[in-house]
């Protein structure tokens, strides 16, 4: 019980303190959606502003409306994993990663100048949103479909020059695993029969309802390894130190740490955090010898 209150005042303090950063604010939740936010886990509902570098998972028959302050909007379905922004460091405050899921995104900025979201995933990537778009992302494939407007997406291919791909208005994008995507003039009868039902129409923003409310995540059960290896395995080493910073007290949950040990050769930027003596500084020479550093000298 008293550990159910320190994270739910955890995340209420998180809340509060990201409100005037946070990249969006959920104003549309049907079904369950949890929140990774540093190294606990929130409850998603409606009117709660997101945090940089927090992670959304959906569950399923859930849909989420998420609205940015620039009026873009991201919806998402069921089973949806995204990450939104991340460490200034890693200049990724305005990248939304997407492991898994159904989205659909509407870019309406007001400031066409204005620095926009770019959209990754282990198969594709593109640095501006067109007006609307709808994406399914899985573990070994990508399909999107340019609803309105047009976008230019890069491929990315391990050990391989990326490709980049245009993708026009009304057409429709698939792509496997090592292979190369490709364009077909409408959308897949599968993809859109599998679509979320709410994508089907334009739904109105709501931010202003929550304009003047502070709405608190309640705590959720603290995530194991499981729930977030697939982040802890994905992109690049660099990508991945973000998750060193905010996970660090994970290292010392017993099966937590053992579960970093045993896939350490995926992430190895846990060693540091692991194995903390085999990065002390090394002994001098001489006293490894037992010799003074700096002998006396004697007495003339």
């Amino acid at each position: 019980m008293l550990r159910a209150i320190s994270l739910g005042l955890l995340g209420l303090a998180v809340s509060c303190a990201c409100v005037a950063q946070a990249p969006g604010l959920i104003t549309i939740l049907e079904g369950e959606a949890l929140i990774v936010r540093g190294a606990n886990r929130v409850r998603a509902a409606e009117g709660v502003r997101l945090a940089a570098g927090d992670i959304v998972e959906t569950g399923a028959n859930t849909f989420a409306q998420i609205e940015f302050t620039d009026q873009s909007v991201l919806e998402l379905g069921s089973g949806t994993r995204v990450l939104l922004g991340g460490s200034p460091k890693l200049k990724l405050e305005r990248t939304m990663f997407v492991l898994a899921g159904w989205l659909k995104l509407t870019n309406a900025r007001k400031d066409p100048n204005a620095r926009g979201w770019e959209f990754r995933s282990p198969l594709i990537e593109f640095g501006s949103l067109p007006p609307v778009v709808v994406i399914q992302v899985k573990p070994s494939e990508v399909s999107l479909f340019a609803e309105r407007g047009e976008l230019k997406l890069v491929e990315r291919m391990a050990g391989a020059a990326p490709g980049v791909v245009s993708v026009k208005q009304g057409q429709y994008y698939r792509r496997a695993t090592g292979t190369r995507g490709a364009l077909a003039p409408a959308a897949a009868a599968a993809f859109v029969s599998g679509m979320p039902r709410h994508f089907r129409d334009s739904l109105p923003l709501r931010a202003d309802r929550f304009k003047d409310r502070e709405v608190a995540p309640k705590p959720a059960p603290d995530f194991a390894y499981a729930d977030v290896e697939g982040w802890l395995k994905s992109e690049t080493q660099y990508f991945r130190r973000q998750f060193v910073e905010r996970w660090r007290a994970k290292a010392r949950d017993g099966a937590f740490r053992s579960a970093l040990v045993a896939n350490l050769s995926q992430h190895p930027e846990w060693d540091p955090i692991l194995f903390p003596e085999k990065y002390l500084p090394k002994p001098a020479a001489s006293a490894a010898s037992g010799t003074p550093a700096f002998a006396a000298r004697p007495t003339p």
